[in-house]
């Protein structure tokens, strides 16, 4: 079974090991590179979207382990 390359705030959360609400903020504000973070008006939603791709997530998973 091949895995999802486009994962949830959630699921990306459980990898880290932190909140989802870390990832979806931290993202929004620009210090996690982990794909898109999408605002209202683009999507037409009432709320963010978050497009977080499994590549950038093993990089910056990298990254952090080496601090």
């Amino acid at each position: 079974m091949k895995e999802k390359q486009v994962l949830t705030a959630q699921e990306a959360a459980r990898i880290l090991g932190c909140t989802s609400q870390k990832v979806r903020e931290r993202m929004r504000r620009g210090l996690w590179d982990l794909g898109r973070a999408i605002p209202p008006e683009e999507t037409g939603k009432s709320t963010w979207t978050y497009e977080i791709m499994r590549h950038k997530l093993e990089a910056f998973q990298g990254e952090e382990g080496k601090q």
